[in-house]
């Protein structure tokens, strides 16, 4: 019917263009981040055991084994978290080995994306990492490391298949708005692990920093295209 396909045309021309200023603060807190990680001092056992960690799973994820049964698990009770955290209801879960559904009692775009950017795994261990003495946090941090390459690789691999999630709230908002959450979850897991690299204070600061230098060089552009369109 006419009445309801003018709203999703709306819709669609505000998610693109939500996208679109999403992808500058993007790309600006990705630089910002590139920077910091390479500040990683491995002689540190805490950044040592992360990094080492990430790498472990890489490694089995590459060239032996995908556990793709406990992929699909977190991500049916991310889902399902969220929705109970922004009050709603489970009304059914099922998970396989082929894939998994979750019937909730209400849902926006938030919820439906969550399992893209937020790791399950990694935020039940950062809590224990918090209340953990110095002795075990190297054991920890790993554990912290693996389950972050675990997510980033698995949701990577999971984006080869149509997912439904991200096309029902629309393809290029949603890996706009997914890979800024992951840059933003990213920051507050290193600020736990190797609080010397970066803080959530300090990436925040350095990316509005070189988003203002990025606006700076925007007008100056324009300014010097429209003087050379009068002459």
């Amino acid at each position: 019917m006419p009445r309801s396909s003018s709203p999703r045309r709306n819709s669609s021309w505000v998610k693109y263009l939500a996208g679109g200023i999403l992808l500058v603060p993007a790309m600006a807190g990705s630089t910002v981040l590139a920077r910091h990680l390479l500040r990683f001092d491995l002689r540190d056992p805490a950044q040592a055991a992360f990094v080492v960690g990430a790498g472990v799973y890489l490694v089995m994820h590459l060239l032996l084994w995908k556990p793709i049964f406990m992929h699909v698990m977190g991500h049916e009770l991310t889902h399902a978290f969220w929705a109970v955290l922004l009050g709603g209801r489970i009304k059914s879960l099922q998970i396989s080995q082929a894939g998994g559904q979750v019937t909730l009692s209400k849902s926006n775009f938030f919820i439906a994306l969550a399992p893209y950017f937020f790791p399950l795994y990694t935020f039940l261990l950062l809590p224990i990492y918090f209340i953990s003495i110095p002795k075990y946090q190297p054991v920890l941090a790993f554990l912290i490391g693996f389950t972050l390459a675990f997510h980033v690789a698995l949701t990577l691999h999971s984006l080869r298949d149509r997912q439904s999630d991200l096309r029902e709230v629309g393809l290029f908002f949603s890996l706009i708005f997914v890979y800024s959450m992951n840059l933003c979850v990213l920051v507050v897991v290193v600020a736990v692990v190797a609080a010397p690299v970066i803080t959530p204070a300090v990436f925040i600061r350095e990316t509005w920093i070189s988003l203002a230098q990025i606006a700076a060089w925007a007008t100056e552009w324009l300014s010097a295209s429209g003087g050379t369109a009068r002459k």
